[in-house]
């Protein structure tokens, strides 16, 4: 544990197979780096408990500090619990705190706790528990010498009920942590590798930084970790010089609610015409709060007769330049302003593929 680094150790046979989305990893990630644990490795196994010791033990071996997720339930594929007790040489036995817990819980399900169901209660001799809030598989904790593994449940709102409740602050109040310095910074406008172009100099010259590259819709995020705040700062200034109008937050805020708040200092309004997006970016204007106070409405105009009669467009320019053209978007813009009498219009237009498109105009 003195680099605060985690392995994962993520099980279940469904979601090798895939018929169950993963989302344990990003949430767990997220939440320990947050605190000043970094996840270095992940690992995905079976519910074959000979593969599951295999990815146990190499990652114990490795980091000396393991979170697992998955197998505590009460069906015989759910062999976490005997496999970490074979680990750690310790013998499984019947909790009466969670026999009890499990015998209100069922009560209260107006159900009868049978032999199966009291398998959750079987914990390894001397593992600490979690209380489960969301569930009835508890947070199990093995530790010996330099090694300690960490037993969640893979149903994610059960596992995130007992990180929120339990992990983080027994994490924080047994390790020596400290809070990242992490940045971030929302672009839009220019593609990744033109972005590692410009900002190379400040990385060259504060060398401790690592960045990482996230492309998004509509975007590119960059994600900065500095050794300390000074650094940050430094980080923040330097590169928002560089980036200038193409950095548009630092934080997790979108787009639509940057554009908002600089629409409602001003006091100035907002419509909308879609063709190809079918009213998306309409959506995701008032899907920001507070947002019925600078856009006044949207249109959408899909097909050619749309276009002319609620924006107006005269049926002589969609035949001469066709819908999809910078005419036709001009026109719906200022079509769309003029019928809603907002300080702005946006009009957008241009082939939803994956038919209909030509050299000339691609989809898109």
């Amino acid at each position: 544990m003195a680099d605060h680094n985690v392995e994962l150790v993520i099980i279940g046979d469904e979601l090798l197979s895939g018929a169950v989305r993963e989302s344990n990893v990003a949430y767990l990630a997220a939440r320990l780096l947050s605190i000043g644990i970094s996840v270095s490795r992940v690992t995905f196994s079976g519910d074959d408990p000979e593969q599951l010791r295999e990815a146990l033990v190499e990652a114990l071996e490795r980091t000396g500090f393991v979170i697992s997720c998955g197998g505590l339930g009460p069906t015989a594929d759910d062999c976490t619990r005997a496999v970490a007790a074979d680990i750690f040489n310790r013998p499984l036995y019947a909790n009466k705190r969670l026999l009890n817990l499990l015998a209100k819980r069922y009560a209260k399900l107006g159900r009868k706790m049978d032999s199966v169901a009291k398998t959750q209660a079987q914990v390894p001799r001397g593992a600490e528990l979690f209380t489960n809030p969301a569930g009835a598989a508890p947070g199990i904790i093995l530790k010996d010498n330099n090694r300690m593994l960490v037993m969640l449940p893979g149903v994610p709102s059960q596992m995130q009920a007992i990180t929120e409740t339990a992990l983080r602050s027994y994490l924080e109040e047994n390790f020596a942590l400290s809070v990242p310095h992490i940045l971030l910074l929302r672009t839009v406008g220019t593609i990744e590798t033109e972005l590692a172009k410009r900002i190379a100099p400040v990385l060259s010259r504060l060398s401790d930084l690592k960045v990482s590259y996230l492309p998004r819709r509509g975007g590119v995020d960059l994600r900065i970790q500095a050794a300390c705040a000074a650094e940050k700062s430094q980080a923040l200034k330097e590169l928002s010089r560089i980036l200038e109008d193409d950095l548009y937050a630092v934080g997790r805020k979108e787009l639509s609610e940057v554009v908002g708040e600089l629409l409602l200092s001003r006091g100035e309004t907002l419509s909308v015409a879609e063709s190809c997006t079918g009213g998306m970016l309409a959506a995701s204007i008032v899907d920001v709060a507070g947002s019925s106070n600078y856009f006044l409405g949207g249109v959408v105009s899909y097909s050619n007769k749309a276009k002319e009669d609620f924006l107006g467009l005269p049926h002589i320019l969609l035949k001469r330049h066709g819908a999809v053209s910078p005419e036709v978007a001009k026109a719906m813009a200022e079509g769309v302003r003029e019928r809603f009498n907002s300080t702005y219009g946006i009009g957008i237009t241009g082939i939803a593929g994956p038919g209909g498109a030509t050299r000339n105009k691609p989809a898109g």
